[in-house]
């Protein structure tokens, strides 16, 4: 792939301090592209542009809670100001729990639906106007919990779902004006969203993950989806985990359900 393939292309990325987002960052940037990098950490974005500096990569760093619309709306307004275009928005910044939710408070939920629904939906309405005029792309990191149940995940499951129904739909509003809208599938990454999942009680979890098939890296998950952006594909199933849990959550749904508890609710000390 030409490394000049995203030349004069600006990419905004949420969470982008983080383990994928950095990886996001470097494989965007490697191709040409200005980030636009945006977390709520600015220590670790200020490390992120340091990296991206010594890799030759153009990069702008804004602090943001995307949960906040009155602060997406000053923030992106800023960004159009320093930047001429908004080319590509990656909606990476994410956040999960791992607990039954008959053991998890409705805080923890709520705050899941508002990171993984709302924040995507406060940013991508701000950049709308862009991404048309620009005929830009959209991409959405789900999971296979976007379209399969995940014991011991209702409200990330909830939220990526949510995230699987706004994304199909908005592409079809926007299509014909030239949008592109990607949404990504992998499966188990190796990333602080496992790293730093919520308890039901809010706090850090503590029992060990229990995965399904390889764990991939996030290096390997960007690469897949710059070649899915620059391919201009409408979804990216990543991994055999993700092809096989969407043919079987479909042809085969009660042995797919089945096969997944007696794998993950382990994790929380339940027998079969």
């Amino acid at each position: 792939m030409k490394r000049d393939a995203l030349n004069g292309k600006n990419v905004l990325i949420t969470g982008a301090a983080g383990g994928l987002g950095t990886e996001l960052c470097v494989a965007f940037g490697t191709r040409g592209a200005t980030i636009i990098a945006l977390d709520l950490d600015l220590d670790r974005l200020q490390a992120l542009q340091f990296l991206l500096q010594e890799k030759d990569i153009q990069c702008g760093i804004f602090v943001l809670d995307i949960t906040n619309k009155e602060q997406c709306k000053k923030t992106i307004d800023e960004i159009e100001k320093i930047h001429d275009s908004i080319d590509v928005v990656v909606h990476n910044a994410g956040v999960s729990h791992r607990s039954p939710f008959i053991d998890t408070k409705l805080d923890v939920l709520e705050n899941v639906l508002a990171v993984n629904v709302n924040g995507p939906v406060n940013v991508t309405h701000y950049t709308l106007q862009q991404i048309i005029k620009n005929k830009g792309t959209y991409v959405a990191i789900s999971s296979v919990a976007g379209f399969a149940p995940l014991f011991g995940r209702t409200g990330y499951a909830a939220s990526k779902h949510a995230l699987h129904g706004f994304f199909e739909t908005l592409r079809s509003e926007v299509e014909d004006l030239g949008v592109k809208v990607l949404l990504v599938y992998p499966s188990f990454i190796q990333t602080g969203l496992v790293q730093n999942a919520l308890g039901g009680d809010g706090k850090k979890v503590s029992q060990s993950l229990q995965t399904i098939g390889n764990v991939l890296t996030p290096a390997y998950v960007s690469e897949c989806i710059v070649k899915g952006v620059l391919k201009q594909k409408k979804r990216l199933y990543i991994s055999p985990v993700s092809k096989v849990s969407l043919w079987m959550s479909r042809i085969a749904p009660s042995c797919y359900i089945r096969l997944m508890k007696k794998k993950v609710r382990a994790e929380f000390g339940q027998n079969q």
